[in-house]
């Protein structure tokens, strides 16, 4: 392992319990797991990581950084339709390991070691087969937020940017390993969600001669973020669509 950092404090604090009571069978068994989880959870994805002042720290296994809790960079792109006053949301596949069915943002992800914003907008054509070109976003500030799913800790300060775009729903093509469907959620009912307990969104229409597919949204089933992340960017889609500039979120 060299000095690479030990990751679930719960298990060493148990296993550094463990040593200074003379229980060397208890202390190896956390240990154990400990080392388990760790070539458990390597994807052979490189990430860039960050200390606690967000300065440059190495570079280390994806899954080793959510199971260490490192800060690392990612993508984030709101798809604003003006002509519509909608934002685009993605339904999570039920497959992912994090968040599974929830809503998200439209487009994310993670940037890879030494990735910049033109190459990290690979994720528009992954996630939703949809061209992101770079120099048409509109960079909406930095979330730094962190949460965690169940031993992993997930520290992320994310590049927020808008795509102003009335690209119809139908022509989006979600991945369906990533992304269950895509929803068009009006930005009025986006800053309503925060005062009402249930909000009307639009699925796409697959179907010949189907008419819209209207679903209850709920801000109960987004992901977890803090500071009103949604609203904030509810409130800056509404000023593009408005023909105005943003405000740093």
């Amino acid at each position: 392992m060299g000095m690479e950092r030990w990751t679930n404090p719960e298990l060493e604090r148990l296993r550094a319990e463990a040593f200074a009571r003379g229980a060397a069978a208890e202390a190896e068994a956390c240990g154990a797991e400990i080392r388990a989880r760790r070539e458990r959870h390597r994807t052979g994805e490189m990430l860039d990581v960050y200390d606690d002042s967000l300065r440059p720290a190495g570079v280390k296994d994806r899954g080793l950084v959510h199971l260490d809790g490192d800060w690392h960079r990612s993508f984030h792109c709101w798809l604003v339709s003006p002509r519509r006053r909608t934002i685009v949301v993605q339904r999570r596949s039920a497959a992912k390991a994090t968040y599974p069915g929830a809503l998200d943002v439209s487009v994310a992800g993670h940037y890879g070691a030494g990735e910049t914003l033109a190459e990290v907008c690979r994720e528009g054509e992954e996630e939703l087969g949809l061209r992101l070109p770079p120099e048409r976003l509109v960079p909406l500030g930095r979330a730094v937020d962190m949460a965690r799913h169940g031993y992993l800790l997930d520290r992320e300060a994310a590049d927020v940017f808008a795509y102003v775009t009335d690209v119809p729903l139908e022509d989006l093509r979600p991945d369906p390993a990533e992304v269950a469907s895509v929803l068009d959620l009006p930005i009025a009912a986006a800053l309503a969600l925060f005062r009402e307990e249930a909000v009307a969104a639009r699925a796409a229409q697959r179907s010949p001669g189907r008419g819209p597919d209207v679903v209850e949204v709920r801000l109960a089933e987004f992901t977890v973020h803090h500071d009103r992340y949604l609203a904030r960017v509810a409130l800056q889609a509404e000023r593009l669509a408005d023909g105005l500039g943003p405000l740093c979120i």
